[in-house]
């Protein structure tokens, strides 16, 4: 079937319709992406099956061009399923496409910080739900919250990195960290509202009053705004530069290095709405990849750590005495997190397992043979 893949992020950096893209590919499905060009750096720069549509500072021209270029696509292809990562004016869509061919996908509630603006996002997202009929969401928590009664369920997941090293030059000014015997704590995902200034206080705390830890807190991530400069301002003010290390951004096809080299992942999200409601694909990817977590007390870290079978993790609070209380934890208790068990416990949320039983029925796709 001829699919058309819409997200106004750039390919690449947000995972799920990455991981769309691949899954649809080797079950030999024709696809087409469409996304924002932020000009930072393009995971698959020469792939022509992606278009890149620039970005204008007018917000109003912004959104007319994007769903210009779909439109345009649409017309040029005549695509069997359209899939789109919901944005605000997705409705005016259905004036140029069938309504029949637009699958609805919603990844997120609004996060923003000012009530009245999480209330309108959201109200734009259900009126988007009641113009197209085919709609899925990330969670039932995230449906209800929005108000849509009618969906498919198509859940977060996580990459499974198995053995690969990925030690590629552009990782291995990392190995003195990695290959250190030191216990790495990593964080991995934006820094943007996410206050991980907090986590390098609660860790900070930790190693002062546990003199001699062999123990390194590693940030893989960046942000809009100055969260990135304000942690690092931290680390030089208190001397930390050998216990915490910012790597800033890595695409994804280079974390397998970071994810097999690391002992626990931290999973922290504000405890402030709309957070609580939102799923973190980085708690799936640390346990799918059998790394046990540290994890804010959301309502889905809740359910997966303490449901496991196996011990995989601590939940927290959103403050540095949470985080100074759980590095303290699985450091005692390391010796119980075993990795293969993790792994087998959560394989099912990895994401081909996870399409495998969610992903066609969204898109209400036919049974097709994978190609090699």
């Amino acid at each position: 079937m001829k699919i058309l893949l819409v997200t106004t992020n750039q390919f690449g950096y947000l995972v799920d319709y990455h991981r769309y893209y691949t899954y649809l590919k080797k079950k030999g499905h024709d696809v087409k992406f469409v996304c924002s060009d932020y000009r930072k750096e393009r995971i698959e720069g020469n792939n022509p099956d992606i278009y890149y549509v620039p970005r204008v500072k007018n917000k109003l021209k912004k959104h007319f061009r994007f769903m210009k270029a779909i439109v345009d696509a649409e017309r040029e292809h005549n695509f069997d399923r359209i899939m789109i990562h919901v944005f605000p004016l997705v409705s005016l869509l259905s004036l140029f496409i069938k309504k029949e061919k637009i699958y609805l996908d919603i990844r997120t509630v609004s996060i923003h910080r000012r009530q009245y603006k999480r209330s309108f996002f959201d109200f734009l997202i259900k009126i988007a739900s009641r113009v197209y009929r085919n709609t899925s969401s990330i969670t039932d928590v995230a449906a209800k919250q929005i108000g849509i009664r009618r969906y498919k369920l198509l859940p977060l997941g996580g990459a499974y990195f198995g053995n690969q090293q990925n030690g590629t030059p552009e990782n291995d000014k990392y190995k003195h960290i990695f290959d250190s015997g030191d216990f790495i704590i990593i964080y991995v995902g934006t820094l943007h509202k996410r206050r991980i200034i907090e986590c390098v206080q609660g860790f900070h705390a930790y190693m002062q009053k546990h003199p001699g830890t062999k123990a390194r807190f590693v940030i893989i991530g960046t942000s809009f705004e100055n969260e990135l400069n304000e942690i690092n301002a931290y680390i030089e003010k208190h001397n930390l530069q050998n216990m915490v290390h910012t790597l800033g951004y890595i695409p994804q096809t280079r974390l397998s290095y970071f994810f097999n080299h690391s002992h626990c992942g931290i999973s922290f999200m504000p405890l402030t709405m709309p957070f609580p409601l939102q799923p973190n694909t980085k708690t799936y990817e640390y346990l799918v990849n059998g790394i046990p977590v540290i994890a804010t007390a959301t309502l889905d870290n809740i359910q997966m750590v303490e449901t496991s079978k196996v011990p995989c993790g601590v939940i927290i609070q959103d403050n540095p005495a949470g985080i100074e209380w759980a590095v303290g934890q699985i450091l005692e208790n390391r010796h119980l997190y075993k990795k293969e068990d993790i792994a087998k416990e959560f394989n099912r949320f990895e994401w081909d397992n996870l399409f495998d039983m969610y992903l066609g029925d969204a898109l209400m796709l036919p049974k097709t043979r994978e190609i090699a």
